[in-house]
């Protein structure tokens, strides 16, 4: 056996010398292939443009000078081509000398239009590397990967990001914050679809009560940095931009996606394109999807068609027109459980006939029109009307040995009863949230790329004019499923009689945006100062008073400064290592109709209906961070990637969330984001898995509040030094994946893991019988799937979502331990269940 190791040892390392010296006297016999990529007309080095070797896998991209150099070429002939986002792509063969370096500078011209105006970080790596602060882009590959049951999950994996459990298995209302921000519907971050507004009113009405299906979702970008200010009017937390499949160029094609699980889970997806002209583009996509959610009467389907149409008009121009249609019927509803509830039947949920439907039509159009080398405009164009009726049964409490016994009769008993409870329908009252929304917009840009100071420079300079009207009516109704309902009772004509007991708002905005983000590069360092003018009117008339009208016209600068410096090759050939950093002004516009509807039940939405109603004062704050981010690898080859981000949030006038109808005093956030990818195999070992990591340190803290108790009636407490609700101090989301079989089979495995939060300003450590206060315990959670393709055009998935069926709270979201009545606070809201889905896709 010695013998044998023995030589099997001396046999090792012969190949590893005979190897190394092939590989030695390879190095030995090679040359050098350097040059500058430049715009044809202004000089201007391409930074991040492409250059690769024909017939290799090698490839660099230039600096921020242009420059580039591929190392260890073969003597002899070489090809090299070289691409740049918006410019045509450029092939130049050399002849390459033993020794020594051939030298070229590649210039390039603009290429016929492309589509712009639909990504926020470039979809180039090298743009999203210059980004001058944290950005994060989820790509078609990670999202089959994750196979998302909706939008928030994939979110999870973005650093600085965090969710909380809400509706259930579809996300349509998502509920995510970022760096600290309440993640209540989603109200304190921008969402768009295409670069275009999706929630429902962005200035009067942020919170997110519709999100794209996870089907049509072909990339995700998160930027967090100074950045955030070409968009708004939501520029404090941060800004996410669903990109969906662009228009097929070349053959007609495309995917058929069909999915079945457990909770009869069924979804089925189709896409088309390719089948227009050269110069016409048309595309198609469907989708119907059902399943019983993770509770009982939580069911629901939802059906949603997409046209895209792409004109090529010419080389200069270019017309981009979408339309969507998505409707919904979900049984959802308010009613959480109390902790006997969540004990003994975490599946329990006796609300049978609350229901909430979503309409929403949408018409987007982007017009691209170059007007010179380097001289583009881009005009949007945006409308949607979103209609939302949501019925429910008003919620009662009862005794847990009452409801166990089968009574048929409910017993109410007071908010104040010791022992189980069970929080249950027959209220006696059946009303319905009737809420429907208009918005509009057009906006205008101009990107120019010109010198300044002897530098290249590039101006994106733009304004925007945008409309939305926001009618939110509530009635009554005395019979359960009854979905008619009235604003009053009695006769109007003898005022008398009069009882109004729905309520019947609108809210309109107009606004105006400009904008104004300059890019200067001097070596390897890219400064982009940027300022964004928001100039809006706010209305609202109450239309069951005597139509009273109420109006507030709010103006705001939000200035930007952000950085980006090029070291160069510092961490291997694949890569280079970039320093960002930035400071903006971060604001959230003044909405009492957000507080009135989302964050507070009747008690408090009497404050708002005062005069003061719309004199609430915009949440402001300074948003700084420091960051690093690379790639790393070696011979062209990436083993990973890397970013690192230190951030600070110093927040003016924070509103208190569902505890307290004001603005704050002083709340700071700040931590450390991190994410990166490890390609074992590249980098160590052929078997190793892939590394996927994303962490996030959140610390936050009120450094100046005071706010009515929510437990001692009539006091005021000082909140200052407290935590902010819903902000986990640790959140971590690992995954391992593997690829084996060329590539024909892959298996991944995610852990996600959130720390525990408080749910309330005042940090209430105490629970209760009713499940509506007590901070929410951390959890972690599970996740593994596997992908086969059985041919060149089917594949199938397997994706199992919390695999251990682990039951945990998800979140007490809806409630305010001020407002213990079961019909005001929802109590616990459990999280996903396990999961099991099998997906068959077939490309066309």
């Amino acid at each position: 056996m010695r013998r044998c190791a023995r030589r099997a040892v001396f046999i090792l390392l012969a190949v590893f010398s005979l190897n190394n010296a092939n590989a030695t006297a390879q190095n030995a016999a090679s040359g050098r292939v350097a040059g500058r990529v430049l715009a044809t007309s202004t000089e201007a080095p391409l930074a991040g443009a492409s250059v690769a070797l024909a017939g290799t896998q090698r490839g660099v991209t230039a600096d921020a000078n242009g420059r580039f150099a591929i190392e260890d070429v073969p003597p002899g002939e070489a090809t090299l081509r070289v691409r740049f986002l918006g410019y045509a792509p450029q092939t130049r063969t050399v002849q390459v000398e033993r020794d020594g370096t051939t030298r070229l500078t590649v210039r390039m011209p603009p290429a016929p239009m492309e589509l712009a105006g639909l990504e926020i970080t470039g979809r180039t790596g090298g743009a999203r590397a210059a980004l001058p602060g944290a950005a994060t882009k989820l790509d078609a590959a990670a999202l089959d990967a994750i196979a998302p049951l909706g939008a928030q999950e994939a979110l999870t994996h973005v650093p600085g990001v965090y969710g909380f459990a809400d509706d259930g298995m579809g996300n349509a209302r998502m509920s995510v914050g970022i760096r600290g921000l309440s993640p209540r519907r989603t109200q304190r971050v921008l969402v768009l679809e295409d670069g275009m507004p999706i929630q429902p009113a962005p200035y009067v009405f942020s919170p997110l009560y519709y999100n794209a299906p996870a089907e049509r979702i072909h990339e995700i970008e998160v930027i967090k940095g100074s950045a955030a200010i070409r968009h708004g009017p939501q520029t404090m937390g941060g800004v996410i931009n669903y990109l969906t499949k662009r228009p097929r160029r070349r053959t007609p094609g495309g995917t058929l996606t069909l999915t079945g699980g457990t909770h009869r889970y069924a979804s089925a997806f189709a896409e088309v394109g390719g089948f227009g002209s050269k110069t016409a583009l048309p595309q198609v996509q469907l989708l119907a999807k059902r399943g019983d959610g993770f509770r009982e009467n939580n069911d629901f389907y939802q059906l949603n068609g997409t046209g895209k149409l792409r004109l090529l008009m010419g080389e200069a121009r270019s017309l981009y027109l979408k339309a969507n249609v998505n409707f919904e019927r979900t049984n959802a509803t308010y009613t959480g459980l109390t902790p006997y509830s969540f004990e003994n039947d975490p599946d329990f949920n006796p609300k049978s006939e609350d229901l909430y439907q979503v309409f929403r039509a949408s018409l987007g159009a982007i017009y691209n029109r170059q007007y010179a080398e380097g001289f583009r405009g881009t005009t949007k164009l945006y409308a949607n009307v979103f209609d939302r009726p949501w019925w429910r049964e008003k919620d009662v409490y009862v005794r847990a040995s009452d409801f166990e016994n089968g009574t048929e009769e409910i017993n109410p008993v007071p908010w104040y009863t010791n022992g189980p409870l069970v929080r249950t329908g027959g209220g006696g009252q059946y009303f319905g949230n009737l809420r429907t929304f208009y918005v509009g917009g057009i906006e205008h840009s101009f990107d120019v790329e010109h010198r300044l100071l002897g530098q290249a420079a590039a101006l994106d300079v733009g304004g925007r004019v945008h409309y939305e009207r926001f009618r939110d009516d509530r009635k009554i109704s005395d019979t359960i499923g009854e979905r008619e309902g009235v604003f009053y009772r009695g006769n109007p004509e003898q005022p008398e009689t009069l009882d109004i007991v729905g309520q019947s708002h609108t809210y309109a905005t107009t606004a105006l945006s400009l904008h104004a983000l300059e890019e200067m590069q001097w070596g390897r360092l890219a400064l982009s100062p940027g300022v964004r003018v928001e100039v809006f009117e706010q209305e609202r008339i109450d239309r069951l008073d005597g139509a009273t009208y109420r109006d507030e016209t709010s103006a705001v600068v939000l200035p930007g400064l952000g950085f980006n410096y090029d070291f160069g090759r510092g961490v291997g050939d694949a890569g280079r290592l970039h320093l960002f950093g930035g400071i903006h002004r971060g604001y959230t516009p003044p909405s009492s109709a957000t507080i009135q509807i989302v964050g507070f039940g009747p008690a408090q939405a009497a404050a708002s209906d005062s005069d003061e109603g719309l004199d609430l004062r915009s949440e402001k704050s300074w948003n700084s961070e420091l960051g690093l981010r690379g790639r790393f690898g070696s011979d062209g080859q990436s083993a990973g990637r890397f970013e690192a981000t230190g951030f600070h949030l110093y927040i003016e006038d924070l509103v208190g969330g569902r505890t307290v109808f004001q603005n704050l005093g002083v709340v700071q956030t700040y931590g450390l984001e991190l994410s990166g990818t490890l390609d074992g195999g590249e980098a160590l070992w052929s078997p190793l898995p892939t590394l996927d990591l994303s962490y996030t340190l959140l610390q936050t803290e009120v450094l100046d509040g005071r706010i009515p108790s929510a437990t001692r009636a009539g006091s005021v407490v000082d909140i200052s030094g407290n935590e902010l609700p819903y902000a986990p101090t640790h959140t971590l989301t690992a995954g391992l994946s593997k690829s084996v079989l060329d590539g024909a089979l892959t298996a991944r495995a995610n852990l996600r893991y959130v720390g525990d939060v408080y749910a309330d300003l005042e940090n209430i450590e105490t629970t209760s019988n009713r499940g509506d206060r007590g901070p929410v315990p951390s959890y972690a959670v599970l996740d593994a799937g596997a992908s086969y393709r059985l041919a060149p055009d089917l594949r199938l998935r397997l994706a199992v979502k919390n695999v251990t069926d682990h039951v945990y709270i998800g979140s007490r979201l809806h409630s305010n331990p001020g407002q213990p009545q079961a019909h005001l606070s929802s109590g616990i809201l459990p999280g996903a269940r396990r999961q099991i889905n099998l997906t068959m896709r077939y490309d066309l």
